[in-house]
């Protein structure tokens, strides 16, 4: 198994001190795929997902290594992004406001889904995760700092918008609500967390679009063979998804004019998605379904089964996860994050590149 992410010093990765120097912090937002241990310190986990000592996960992120943001902090040369919600933490370079399970639905919607699998009672809301940030920037970041000095220090600091509300589209099927209605919902409240980190002076902003949910086996395992697409995915839990990304791409495209002063990429998680799994040999994947931690019932589930997930009694670990995409049916593998950062920072998938980052002067003193 790969070495905890938290374990310091750790291995390189592939992109380590790229763009050291840029920044002098990075905050960040999302639900699991970018979450480093909130839940966790929350409680608010299902068993499955909890951190013991037997747990095939790595310490407090929902997959067997690094995320997509851990590759990043590397690439800027900073440490590992301490969850918000951690009472030792150092934010000195940083926080990590992102909540596995986290919910961009408004409170009308949330109440018609048909299920919940990953967090203990009702989801919490991507408005909590601002609201921490809301208070960390007047108790933390720009405590005892005049406005231009607060300012300044906004300048030097990367905003990672990761994906957000990803299973809530997995709740919904099989409810009364259409996934349409969702993903309208869900870019909504992405795109006003992007605005209110604009409004309290971020420069620097990345935002995730959503990659394929429908191709996650969680998704796959409840859409009927005969509706599924060529690829053998979900063709309407995808179909959502790209309405998502399409409403996002709009908004933060306006946003960009009206904030001229503001550097705003989009990143790609779908074209990213697609480009790996179109090729999987060049990358060393063997399985672009099947899921590597999970348990079966039948040969062709792909080891994924919604009532006993990765971490229960009786599942199983394959070999060599980096031959995987997908971790446990839900989230990918570390390799998996690992190819998607590659295609973030060097392979184009990034709109601007990820370069224009540097381009402005956000050096830190």
């Amino acid at each position: 198994m790969p070495s905890p992410p938290e374990d310091e010093p750790q291995r390189p990765t592939p992109f380590h001190n790229r763009f050291k120097g840029h920044f002098s912090a990075v905050y960040a937002f999302g639900d699991s795929y970018t979450d480093t241990g909130n839940a966790q310190s929350m409680g608010s986990l299902t068993p499955s997902f909890s951190d013991h000592k037997s747990s095939p996960y790595s310490p407090h992120r929902l997959s067997d290594g690094r995320l997509v943001i851990d590759y990043i902090t590397d690439a800027l040369g900073l440490p590992a992004l301490p969850p918000y919600k951690s009472t030792k933490a150092n934010f000195t370079h940083g926080a990590n406001f992102a909540i596995a399970g986290a919910t961009a639905l408004a409170g009308d919607l949330l109440s018609k889904l048909a299920r919940f699998f990953l967090s203990k009672g009702t989801p919490i809301s991507v408005t909590t995760q601002l609201d921490w940030y809301k208070k960390f920037q007047k108790d933390h970041l720009c405590k005892r700092l005049d406005r231009k000095a607060c300012a300044d220090k906004m300048k030097t600091a990367l905003f990672w918008v990761g994906e957000i509300g990803i299973n809530d589209y997995s709740r919904a099927v099989g409810s009364k609500i259409s996934l349409s209605s969702i993903a309208q919902s869900s870019a909504a409240y992405t795109t006003e967390l992007v605005r209110t980190l604009i409004q309290n002076g971020a420069k620097k902003i990345v935002v995730q679009g959503l990659p394929p949910i429908g191709c996650l086996p969680l998704d796959i395992s409840v859409t009927p063979l005969d509706i599924r697409d060529r690829t053998g995915c979900s063709p309407i839990v995808n179909g959502a998804v790209l309405i998502y990304n399409q409403i996002l791409k709009a908004k933060l495209e306006s946003y960009r004019k009206s904030s001229p002063d503001v550097t705003i990429i989009y990143a790609d998680s779908w074209k990213a998605y697609y480009t790996i799994v179109n090729d999987p040999e060049k990358y060393q994947i063997q399985e672009t379904q099947k899921t590597c931690c999970g348990s079966s019932i039948k040969p062709e589930d792909m080891n994924f089964n919604i009532q006993s997930l990765c971490g229960s009694l009786g599942t199983t670990i394959c070999r060599d996860p980096s031959h995987y995409i997908s971790w446990d049916g839900i989230h990918p593998t570390e390799s998996m994050n690992s190819h998607m950062t590659d295609q973030f920072i060097n392979k184009g998938c990034c709109k601007p590149p990820f370069e224009e980052l540097m381009k402005s002067p956000t050096r830190p003193r």
